[in-house]
């Protein structure tokens, strides 16, 4: 009986082994398996307030959002195309300046970074390039 019961031990075990070798590995969830989603586009550079300078920003800033620009009661541009440059942006907009709306083209130019940030306006409506610096929250 003793010999009987040491091969059912020894079988109990060796089945135990056995099936834990075919077993599948845990499969990763689904979601973990994907490809990671592509990030999310960054806002234009342009966005935001800008001014003639810093005590300009209450009462003459220029709001820039992503697909259009309005001057304090001047111009206001509604973007057709907006296109990066090396050095910012170049814009095709329907512009009006005290007339009806006329397609124009104006560029935006970076320099200086943080609270010396500014920003060229140049061409479109506006008949020199315009300097501006980025307003503060």
């Amino acid at each position: 009986m003793k010999v009987e019961l040491t091969t059912l031990a020894m079988a109990l075990a060796l089945a135990g082994c056995s099936e834990q070798a075919e077993r599948p590995a845990t499969v990763a969830p689904a979601a973990a398996q994907q490809p990671p989603a592509p990030p999310a586009a960054a806002a234009p550079s342009y966005e935001g307030r800008w001014a003639v300078s810093l005590a300009a920003c209450q009462d003459g800033g220029w709001e820039f959002t992503k697909d259009r620009v309005g001057t304090a009661g001047e111009v206001s541009c509604e973007f057709d195309r907006v296109t990066p440059t090396a050095a910012g942006y170049a814009i095709d907009a329907q512009c009006t300046a005290q007339a009806p709306p006329e397609l124009k083209s104006f560029t935006l130019t970076f320099a200086g970074v943080g609270p010396a940030e500014t920003m060229t306006v140049a061409g479109g409506p506006w008949g020199a390039p315009v300097a501006l610096v980025r307003c503060p929250p």
